[in-house]
């Protein structure tokens, strides 16, 4: 019983330590109406503007990378395709919020072009929108006459 006892809390102290950066990755921000984000309901498609899959990785508020899904033989990576530096700048509209669809969280041990992530551990399915740090609703993307578009499954607001 004990040695059972120190083998959960050592797998415990193990899934709190991270042996590599955390990042988040998520599609391009994209602005939307305050008004529009109240209206949410199950079954809305959301469409984002965007003809291609590409993704950024995040870290703490910053734009870290510009990546792309890794199209060789289905795998689940992605590849980096270049590096940023920029601070998400906080939205002093109005009308407007900056909304976030997420991903979810990987770790990776370089950030440099070219290099591929796993991403096999995140559920590629579900997508959490994101506004000011809280959830606001989760969906999954789908296709809408040749634009990538989220189709909401639930809301939490």
């Amino acid at each position: 019983m004990r040695g059972e006892t120190q083998a959960v809390h050592l797998a415990k102290i193990m899934q709190k330590h991270k042996l590599y950066p955390e990042y988040e990755l998520v599609l391009p921000l994209v602005r939307i109406k305050k008004n529009s984000l109240k209206k949410l309901s199950k079954g809305n498609i959301l469409l984002l503007g965007l003809e291609s899959l590409d993704m950024l990785l995040l870290s703490k508020e910053k734009i870290c990378a510009n990546v792309v899904i890794d199209g060789v033989h289905n795998s689940t990576k992605i590849k980096i395709t270049s590096l940023e530096d920029k601070a998400i700048l906080p939205t002093n509209s109005k009308k407007y919020e900056t909304l976030k669809c997420s991903f979810g969280i990987l770790q990776s041990r370089k950030l440099e072009v070219g290099h591929k992530i796993d991403i096999a551990s995140l559920n590629s399915e579900e997508i959490l929108l994101i506004v000011e740090g809280r959830t606001i609703a989760k969906g999954a993307l789908v296709n809408v006459d040749e634009e990538i578009a989220i189709q909401i499954d639930k809301v939490m607001i």
